[in-house]
């Protein structure tokens, strides 16, 4: 009998609560909404730090552009026949430049990319 007691009293506090109704189609729409709210934040965030992240890049490679033109332009005045013939002079080495028919220009590679295309034989003198 006692077990009956408890059963009825837990019955009689059930009705005794108020229960507020609550729609549910309302409850779904809400969490969408805060569901895309959220996503749209998120998104917009990594949108700017990825714009960031771009620009930063951006800046670096204008700065390796700029060294890649100082550096090409210090190379081609070291390279220079003038500059070439001094550097020769002040090592004291006994160089000079090869005449025309002992330079061999290599052009294109062929298609198998085997061999280079040669212009000019060597000539040994």
């Amino acid at each position: 009998m006692a077990t009956k007691r408890k059963t009825k009293k837990r019955k009689a506090n059930k009705k005794n609560q108020v229960q507020v109704p609550f729609p549910v189609l309302l409850a779904n729409v809400l969490v969408l909404v805060a569901v895309l709210g959220l996503s749209y934040m998120w998104l917009c965030s990594r949108c700017d730090a990825l714009g960031k992240n771009i620009k930063s890049k951006e800046a670096e490679l204008n700065a390796a552009q700029k060294r890649l033109v100082n550096e090409q332009d210090r190379w081609s005045s070291i390279t220079s026949p003038a500059n070439l013939q001094r550097a020769i002079r002040k090592h004291k080495l006994d160089m000079t430049m090869p005449r025309e028919r002992q330079v061999v220009r290599v052009g294109h590679w062929d298609a198998a990319r085997t061999t280079a295309q040669v212009g000019q034989k060597i000539s040994h003198q």
